[in-house]
């Protein structure tokens, strides 16, 4: 089923340029340009992300939210802000936004975002309040925002796509198949052979695995793989 976006800015121009894109992309998108009237949209139509600007004309997207969770506390929100606002109100973006987007952003970036939270499942509970991936797991941890990872206090440098395996595994406690992550990872556009994801993981534990422990990675018989405690 195609997905249906509501996008909220008092940026016109961007606005629509990004209506367009992401059309593109097969979304289905409606615009408002302030909060007011992205509220009436949203108790009239059914929506499946709403993409939003941090400050609007008539409010904030902490007050929109929260006039949002009275009658709508399912929708999922993501806010797209300049990266000074995101870093300076981290903790209380993630009290309701899925994720965030800094201005200016490539639009391509745009669409892979979204297209992961969509492909992720990624829901809020009743509260708005963001069920957030693991970024960390025993001594090892990544930082989405750079996209580095680092074991202890040491840099690991991984390509682009060992990369976004680790942070797929790790964002997920339940094990994955090889299916689920060629889709993940891959979204199918270079990979046809399920055993590319067997060969990507032993690169990826030749980085990050230490010769005198575990791996980090487990290898989940008749499944995938998996890393949990």
């Amino acid at each position: 089923m195609t997905k249906k976006i509501l996008i909220v800015s008092k940026e016109k121009s961007l606005a629509h340029f990004t209506s367009i894109e992401l059309q593109k992309a097969d979304f289905l998108v409606d615009l408002v340009d302030d909060g007011q009237s992205g509220l009436k949209a949203l108790r009239n139509g059914q929506y499946d992300l709403i993409l939003v600007d941090y400050l609007l004309t008539d409010m904030d997207s902490h007050s929109f939210a929260n006039e949002l969770s009275t009658f709508k506390p399912a929708s999922v929100l993501i806010v797209v802000a300049e990266r000074s606002e995101v870093e300076a109100n981290a903790n209380h973006l993630r009290q309701y936004a899925v994720a965030a987007i800094a201005k200016p952003f490539v639009m391509g970036e745009l669409v892979d975002q979204i297209g992961r939270i969509f492909r992720g499942r990624e829901f809020i509970d009743r509260h708005c309040s963001l069920i957030q991936s693991r970024t960390s797991f025993r001594d090892l941890r990544i930082d989405p925002e750079n996209h580095t990872v680092y074991r202890g206090d040491e840099q690991i440098l991984l390509t682009r796509r060992e990369y976004d395996l680790l942070a797929t595994l790790m964002g997920h406690a339940k094990p994955m198949t090889r299916e689920q992550l060629i889709e993940q990872v891959w979204k199918y556009e270079s990979a046809t052979e399920t055993n590319v994801v067997d060969v990507y993981i032993r690169y990826l534990r030749g980085k990050i695995d230490r010769p005198d422990q575990s791996s980090y990675i487990e290898t989940v018989r008749g499944v995938g793989y998996a890393m949990r405690l």
